[in-house]
């Protein structure tokens, strides 16, 4: 799959559907619900797939959902540890949802803990602390800031994506994609600072969708297929210019919601 960027027409049809789907969701709070259990399953499942090959898919859904047997420590540690995070990662959407509606800001407190939700029990000890030490990421050329300055850049950065986030008022055709563009912005800030040791992914698309919960949408899960497009498109991203990440979430969204608009239509049927 080569770097896409939507059409004029389908960046149409994506406005439509989140408006379509919006418009059912209200109608039928049950099915709106339910498609959130999925989609955050999804995007638990994916997002760890994405940080971790070693752990295919669908043995992440069978930690998921707590088959199999009951101590995974009994398989192998890192399988153990793969349980946990998965698990952790899911309370930690639940958690982030809880947020929204008390009005809740991006700050260093929020991403701390999202963290301290994903590896409380893998890293106790570094869970919901920021590195202290220079780190790399493995095969990209991105060289993280130094340790020191996490903080700061964190902190100027929200404050001015919450200043712009938070005066929207309600989503409509002309700053749907203002939303986006949010999210693709704080998502990319937070992979650019890689303020933790571990699980910088993970909180960066979290972190993104937080942006995009607050105004109602629904969860953006990037796919394990797209890993490789998605990862280009972080490379090619500067903190002025975070196009690329944002012309793939276009993409990735209309997927996703794609995804769940059939389960709509079956409810439709059947009320």
């Amino acid at each position: 799959m080569s770097f896409v960027v939507l059409t004029s027409k389908e960046r149409e049809n994506l406005v439509d559907l989140f408006f379509k789907l919006r418009k059912k969701g209200e109608h039928s709070p049950h099915a709106r619900m339910e498609a959130f259990t999925a989609l955050r399953c999804l995007k638990a499942v994916h997002s760890n797939a994405i940080e971790d090959k070693r752990v295919d898919r669908i043995f992440l859904q069978v930690l998921l959902h707590n088959a199999g047997i009951s101590d995974k420590s009994l398989i192998s540690t890192h399988y153990n540890n793969a349980s946990n995070e998965l698990k952790g990662q899911e309370e930690m959407l639940r958690w982030l949802e809880s947020q929204v509606s008390q009005g809740t800001e991006f700050s260093i407190s929020l991403l701390l803990e999202m963290h301290r939700y994903i590896f409380g029990k893998t890293f106790p000890d570094s869970a919901g602390r920021f590195r202290q030490e220079e780190v790399r990421i493995s095969r990209m050329a991105h060289r993280p800031p130094h340790h020191s300055k996490v903080q700061q850049l964190l902190y100027q950065q929200f404050e001015t994506i919450n200043q712009r986030l938070f005066s929207i008022d309600s989503i409509t055709h002309e700053n749907f994609f203002n939303v986006l563009r949010l999210s693709a912005e704080v998502h990319y800030l937070v992979a650019h600072v890689h303020p933790f040791e571990d699980g910088n992914g993970r909180i960066a698309r979290a972190a993104g969708d937080y942006a995009m919960l607050v105004h109602g949408f629904y969860y953006d899960v990037i796919m394990t297929d797209y890993r490789d497009v998605y990862l280009d498109a972080l490379e090619e991203c500067t903190l002025v210019d975070p196009d690329p990440l944002f012309h793939f979430i276009e993409y990735s969204y209309l997927e996703t919601l794609r995804r769940i608009a059939g389960f709509f239509d079956h409810v439709a049927v059947e009320s």
